[in-house]
């Protein structure tokens, strides 16, 4: 973060207003903690702290990698404390498209169509924090991230990735229709994120 931090303070952020968290992602926005710790870091949850403080949920084990921004509104609060240290007041708009459920994956690392995910908070400006203007679904839900190695017409996907085969990925499993080309409709998927919407 610091070296990110740097490239910041080189720019004219006077003309900056702040920044998108979470695009196209799927980490859930959880519940902001109270602040310990320096302005790097925010220790509350580490060392086994405060783990019966629902703000702690940490369904990716981020913190067991010494990470305190284990959730959207965590990350949000360490970006503005260490914008803060450069005198840059950010503000965030967070994409919540496909965040509504908080444990779905095998491994957090997996990003491509993921299986069981859930359409996130609905677009507003109403956050009830000061540092985020809105909730936004800037990832179209519904929009594949990439596709299997065979696309549905069982011809093969001319821009396949890896990450699309995981085991979380929707169309890894036989029983799952294949997932269409990135940016393409893939309606299976759709069902599954409006099945699984958690709007709170």
């Amino acid at each position: 973060m610091a070296s990110f931090v740097d490239i910041v303070a080189d720019l004219p952020y006077q003309k900056l207003r702040g920044f998108a968290t979470n695009v196209a992602n799927y980490q859930p926005i959880g519940e902001m903690c109270p602040w310990e710790g320096g302005d790097d870091r925010n220790d509350y949850c580490l060392n086994n702290n405060n783990q019966d403080k629902s703000c702690c949920e940490d369904p990716c084990n981020l913190s067991g990698e010494w990470n305190g921004a284990h959730s959207e509104l965590n990350y949000v609060q360490l970006m503005e404390k260490q914008m803060s240290t450069i005198g840059f007041n950010a503000k965030f708009i967070v994409d919540t498209g496909r965040n509504g459920v908080t444990d779905m994956r095998d491994s957090c690392a997996n990003w491509c169509n993921i299986r069981d995910a859930g359409v996130g908070s609905f677009p507003t400006t109403n956050t009830g924090h000061s540092q985020i203007d809105a909730f936004l679904w800037l990832k179209t839900p519904g929009e594949s991230d990439g596709c299997t190695q065979l696309l549905p017409d069982s011809t093969s996907c001319p821009r396949f990735d890896d990450m699309c085969g995981s085991s979380d990925s929707l169309g890894s499993f036989s029983s799952e229709p294949r997932a269409p080309e990135a940016g393409h409709w893939f309606d299976y998927q759709i069902k599954q994120l409006a099945l699984n919407a958690n709007f709170n």
